[in-house]
């Protein structure tokens, strides 16, 4: 490595790199609120037991991370699965099978099936007949679990992209027991004393996971199919959230050097991915675990890039826990491996100048490099460095807590897990507010549902009158007057054809978030600027959550055809909430004939869109408010301006609903 010839400088840029750094992933208290956040998503998610499958999130997003290539990695176990280690007798009622690393790839295992319940379809479809015993094809499940998906596919998952996020979706056995292949990383462990002995002894009671994908060997064909990996994503989670912050920098630095400097070269997935980064982090804190510090960050960084090559060099890459499975086998090999490691020693040799590839930071690295010394006006005491007060952290805590959604499908579905949600005792201040904010948002879905039957029920008098007076008591009557409620209910205003109820309504919420009464920005620097005076209580009752999400059956008339398109390809069409009541206010004047204020709105709309610099309207919902924009102006006469509102739309990269647009385009004539 080119090193400058003063160690002084190279301790000061480890300093000052620590520190942007830092400033990129988060302080240590964004990402615990990051992890927290995800941690009290899945226990919510997982409080209906009547589901057949329970959530457990990992990934990047899981690790407490937030750039934005990020990915939510969720795990669906079967909870009608028992994984043993030996043959049990009959009596139990879930499927029992049992776990054969014998005569299999490292990292690998057969399932044995010993009794299956008849009501488990998929795992019944997937038993094959080999020699005496009978097995579970993860041939088989994984096509059956991937078939049911209009989502792309990757390996064992279904990848979706939802808000311009991906998320992985995995099937997965748990086996509740440390698997014998994996007996060399405890007494490591104890030999090198990480991880520490408490936190040794947890991560094997909690077992690992058998995922549905085959390794790449192929010198027992018959038996290729039968094949589970064995993945110790639980374990590592663990690891990971005990790691010092400047081992979860690294860490993070790692990742963003792959992402955005060796992916330019290597785009295609199979030559490096992160799992190789985190491994290559994972062995060096076993081997050095307590001598991580601001300044040596630069040089352990160079460690864990050295280890990479070093790797590529031998075609070799140990799982950490289980080294004899190689997982560069069958993926960086031949031409490829000469390719990529020509290029990391390339990137190798030129030192901390290669840093500057990662965009993410480069401007103010550049400074550092040239001037060394800048290092000591920023401050690398992990204690000391909070960029934000407790009171603000709550806040925080108490709006970006919660915006997974959760749609269910029937009246029961809804009143069981509604009973589990007002069942569970929160402990935390954090489950609090998830809590009530999941409880008001069944409510929703419900009141929703009330609403479409009174929109569908052929006796237009006393049943419709019902249903419309349950949904409005259900929305206007929680204990906390949540802002997404007064969306619901303006929607079903202008529904029903109350047009100039949903016009006053709308006027109400648009003078409070010009007061900052109700909040709804995508920046988190201008979020703090206005919530400085408010209380937690306030920001739970006056959040607007991200976007306004539609399906087919809750779309307007005027928005059917891009819902359709978009839920042929993302099964929900989002839209920004600013945006969507500015249509709402254009539609309702049209109805009521006042034309002149149509105008108006379609100003304001204009502007919003055009100006806005990304704190109402991110750049993923670009796409969809030119689009409402065009149909805006398409209702007022202007279709010159409808044309090009489309073109845009059309054009931009968040178009996911491109037939609409392209039918909207059709319509237009001159």
């Amino acid at each position: 490595m080119a090193e400058s010839p003063v160690c002084n400088d190279i301790s000061l840029i480890s300093k000052g790199l620590y520190r942007i750094v830092n400033d990129v992933i988060g302080p240590e208290c964004f990402v615990k609120l990051r992890r927290r956040r995800l941690q009290i998503d899945d226990v919510f998610a997982n409080c209906d037991e009547a589901i057949e499958e329970y959530i457990i999130t990992s990934g990047s997003r899981a690790e407490g991370f937030d750039f934005r290539s990020s990915d939510f990695d969720h795990t669906l176990v079967d909870r009608n699965v028992s994984v043993r280690t030996r043959s049990v007798p009959n009596t139990y009622k879930r499927t029992i099978v049992h776990m054969d690393t014998e005569n299999v790839s490292p990292g690998y295992s057969f399932i044995r099936c010993f009794r299956y319940d008849n009501n488990n379809l998929n795992l019944k479809s997937a038993l094959v007949l080999r020699g005496s015993y009978i097995y579970v094809s993860s041939k088989m499940i994984r096509e059956s679990f991937l078939s049911t998906s209009i989502s792309s596919v990757h390996g064992p998952c279904q990848t979706s992209t939802v808000q311009g996020y991906e998320h992985d979706f995995t099937y997965a056995l748990k086996c509740p027991f440390w698997p014998e292949p994996a007996a060399s990383f405890i007494s490591r462990a104890q030999r090198q004393k990480w991880p520490s002995d408490e936190l040794l002894t947890d991560v094997c009671q909690d077992g690992c996971l058998l995922v549905p994908i085959n390794s790449k060997k192929q010198y027992y064909n018959d038996m290729i199919d039968l094949e589970w990996r064995i993945s110790f994503s639980l374990a590592e989670k663990k690891l990971i959230y005990s790691v010092s912050q400047s081992q979860f920098l690294c860490y993070g630095l790692s990742k963003l050097f792959l992402n955005e400097c060796l992916k330019k070269f290597f785009p295609f997935d199979d030559a490096l991915c992160s799992y190789y980064i985190k491994t290559a982090v994972f062995w060096e804190i076993s081997e050095n675990p307590y001598s991580w510090s601001p300044y040596n960050f630069l040089f352990k960084f160079w460690n864990v890039f050295r280890r990479l090559i070093n790797w590529v060099s031998k075609g070799y890459c140990p799982n950490f826990f289980i080294p004899e499975n190689n997982m560069f086998y069958g993926k960086i090999c031949g031409e490829l491996q000469k390719t990529v490691l020509s290029k990391l020693r390339e990137l190798y040799l030129d030192g901390y100048w290669s840093l500057l590839a990662c965009t993410s930071m480069s401007a103010t690295l550049s400074q550092l490099i040239v001037q060394p010394q800048i290092a000591e006006l920023l401050s690398c005491d992990e204690a000391e460095y909070v960029p934000i007060s407790e009171i603000e952290l709550d806040k925080l805590k108490a709006c970006f807590v919660f915006d997974r959604s959760c749609h269910i499908m029937d009246k029961d579905a809804v009143i069981r897990i509604l009973r589990n949600t007002l069942n569970f005792h929160p402990e935390s201040e954090e489950e609090i507010v998830v809590q009530r904010l999941r409880i008001n948002h069944i409510l929703q879905y419900y009141a929703e549902r009330l609403f479409l039957s009174s929109k569908s029920c052929s006796n237009k008098n006393r049943t419709s009158h019902m249903y419309l007076k349950s949904a409005k008591g259900l929305l206007c009557r929680t204990k906390t007057k949540f802002c997404t409620n007064y969306f619901i209910l303006i929607k079903q205003m202008y529904m029903t054809g109350n047009y100039q109820g949903t016009i006053d309504m709308i006027h109400y919420i648009n003078h409070r978030i010009h007061s900052q009464l109700f909040t709804y920005t995508w920046s988190l620097d201008y979020f703090f600027m206005i919530v400085v005076d408010k209380s937690c209580e306030t920001l739970i009752k006056s959040y607007i959550l991200s976007s306004f999400d539609m399906y087919g059956d809750t779309s307007i008339d005027e928005l059917d055809i891009e819902c359709s398109a978009a839920i042929e390809t993302q099964g929900i069409l989002f839209i920004p909430p600013l945006v969507y009541l500015n249509l709402l206010l254009l539609l309702s004047y049209t109805r009521l004939c006042e034309y002149w204020r149509c105008c108006e709105v379609l100003d304001e709309l204009h502007t919003i869109i055009h100006h806005d610099n990304g704190y109402h309207i991110p750049n993923f919902y670009k796409g969809i408010s030119w689009e409402i924009l065009g149909i805006c102006q398409q209702i007022c006469g202007d279709r010159l301006g409808a044309f090009q509102s489309y073109t845009y739309a059309l054009d931009h990269k968040s178009n996911y609903f491109k037939e609409a647009t392209i039918s909207r385009m059709n319509t237009l004539s001159y």
